[in-house]
């Protein structure tokens, strides 16, 4: 099986319900799991395992903000937020070229960290990147959920995940 690079096209994006008609430039999460040092005997170093729970998960927006509402949009709810991210997955694989896969989503839930404001800049719609504290995320693809995370029930798929 070759290098497959996964690249998400025709996307779309709603921001706390309403379809966001900016441009967004990016759309990522960084999870990891927990790990705890195990030092059994007769052990010469200690390895790194798996706790069963997660560090802080983070999510990454950059958009460009082109309507003045969308910052009341983004700022309210006392900061709570909901993403969805959906578009046509495209696979590049080294063995068979590009490849298109079907539709793909992502849902994060979870509080901004800052207070989003606009930037005046003669000439050029600015960017903003939107950090997110997740508490929720769930990664679809065709209709099935192949990736969830929900920090507040415990609902983790696949289950031996952590």
């Amino acid at each position: 099986m070759g290098t497959k690079i996964v690249n998400i096209e025709r996307a779309n994006c709603w921001i706390n319900g309403s379809e966001y008609l900016g441009e967004v430039e990016e759309g990522s999460v960084e999870a990891k799991r927990k790990l705890l040092d195990y030092d059994g005997f007769g052990m010469n170093a200690p390895v790194k395992i798996p706790s069963g729970k997660f560090d802080a998960i983070t999510g990454k927006l950059k958009i460009k903000i082109t309507d003045p509402l969308t910052f009341q949009n983004i700022n309210k709810n006392r900061g709570f937020i909901n993403v969805k991210l959906s578009g046509k997955a495209v696979v590049f694989n080294s063995i068979q070229g590009q490849v298109q896969d079907d539709n793909i989503s992502m849902r994060i839930n979870g509080v901004l960290e800052d207070v989003i404001a606009p930037e005046f800049k003669t000439g050029e719609v600015s960017s903003k990147e939107l950090t997110i504290n997740v508490w929720f995320l769930e990664v679809s693809y065709n209709g099935s959920v192949i990736l969830k995370v929900d920090i507040s029930s415990g609902e983790v798929i696949p289950q031996d995940l952590v």
